[in-house]
């Protein structure tokens, strides 16, 4: 985290779980600022989880950082073996997931309300729903077999991507608007340890019941 800090001060009001702190803008450039002792909380022996906010069209996102169980070697090379014998269990492996939430209509009950504004109505963010993922070809089967959302897509590659990677989509003018050069230039230095980077407006897991709009 020590290298990550920094750009999330940048990037965000609050980072971590002391709230926010009065600081100048060279304490958030500086990578050299001390971390505060409140950025990672433990919910497991090898997982760690933070939080940031305060980010326009941003709610919040959520980062877990799971590690390998080196508190118990046991355990450890227990999880290797039946990993490298059944593909229905997994090893533990060392990653990090970011879940970014966007308003998206719920800014009233996301943000308290100023004196003054009890009268005005929240605006909606009104984004288009869709599904759309950068994921690395090695992924592609049990993401789609893990996610309900992911199911809904194809799959085709793309020739600005590295070749390890592929875009599941549900229509190629999502991947023409979203494949910007900065987001390629990110997806070539995360490298192969990229997974999966993922925009989709369903849930992971498939509904058990449809409801319609009135």
């Amino acid at each position: 985290m020590a290298s990550h800090a920094p750009i999330l001060s940048q990037e965000f009001a609050v980072v971590g779980f002391g709230g926010r702190k009065a600081s100048g803008l060279e304490d958030v450039q500086s990578e050299s600022a001390e971390l505060p002792g409140d950025l990672l909380k433990e919910k497991a022996a090898n997982e760690y989880i933070t939080y940031a906010t305060g980010r326009q069209n941003t709610a919040f996102v959520d980062i877990k950082l799971t590690l390998l169980k080196r508190y118990n070697p046991l355990i450890q090379y227990g999880e290797a073996a039946m990993g490298f014998l059944f593909d229905s269990m997994p090893a533990t492996e060392e990653r990090m997931e970011a879940t970014i939430y966007a308003f998206d209509g719920h800014e009233k009950d996301l943000v308290p309300k100023r004196q003054g504004d009890e009268g005005r109505g929240s605006e909606k963010s009104g984004f288009d729903g869709f599904v759309w993922a950068i994921v690395h070809k090695d992924m592609m089967k049990r993401l789609r077999d893990e996610r309900y959302d992911l199911s809904l897509t194809s799959t085709k590659d793309h020739p600005k991507l590295p070749a390890w990677a592929t875009v599941m989509s549900e229509a190629s003018e999502i991947t023409e608007t979203l494949l910007t050069p900065e987001m390629i230039k990110a997806v070539e230095a995360a490298g192969e340890s990229l997974e999966a980077l993922v925009v989709t407006d369903m849930p992971m897991d498939q509904p058990k019941k449809y409801v319609y709009d009135s």
